[in-house]
């Protein structure tokens, strides 16, 4: 996704998070609310160059358009809290290393260990990418993991794919038989 499929994509989807009163910014994280906006200030160029050497790999094109639209993203669905930007983003075994073993396997742990935490832990949960799961097009696969669900992380093909599930997952929510 270009970085004007994601303004589009943003826009509608702030737009419909102000309809839905316990969405808002203010009232979900107490962070203030600029411009009736849920995301923040597209990252610079240099910002993006600078998480890259401190994570010591180029992001994924979907994420790097991303970060270039909107430098993270206040809420990301019901469950899925606030994307960090590009000064926030790191490896879930530093910033969240009580993750690292939640699947319980030796095979889950590795995928856990090399995880990029693309989330602020939200309602027992965490997004992340996997730099090792990656398509001929440089996406990393996306998951997300809640502690309360018992079906493993579910994987997504790119960060757009993630976001997009996460909009629907908003949407089937919100709208239950149907958008208005």
């Amino acid at each position: 996704m270009n970085r004007t499929a994601w303004k589009s994509f943003l826009e509608r989807w702030n737009e419909d998070l102000f309809t839905v009163p316990d969405m808002r910014p203010q009232s979900v994280l107490n962070k203030p609310v600029i411009d009736s906006w849920f995301g923040f200030p597209p990252a610079s160029i240099e910002q993006v160059g600078a998480a890259e050497k401190r994570l010591g790999c180029t992001l994924p094109p979907s994420l790097r358009e991303f970060l270039l639209t909107s430098d993270g993203w206040q809420r990301a669905g019901y469950f899925g809290g606030e994307v960090r930007g590009t000064g926030e983003l790191g490896w879930l075994r530093d910033l969240e290393p009580s993750w690292v073993k939640a699947l319980g396997s030796d095979e889950g742990t590795a995928l856990m260990q090399r995880a990029l935490l693309l989330s602020e832990a939200a309602d027992d949960g965490v997004l992340f990418l996997a730099p090792g799961d990656a398509d001929e097009h440089g996406e990393w696969a996306a998951y997300e993991l809640f502690s309360w669900s018992d079906e493993g992380p579910e994987r997504h093909g790119s960060f757009a794919e993630l976001m997009d599930d996460l909009r629907a997952g908003f949407y089937a929510l919100q709208y239950p038989q149907g958008r208005p």
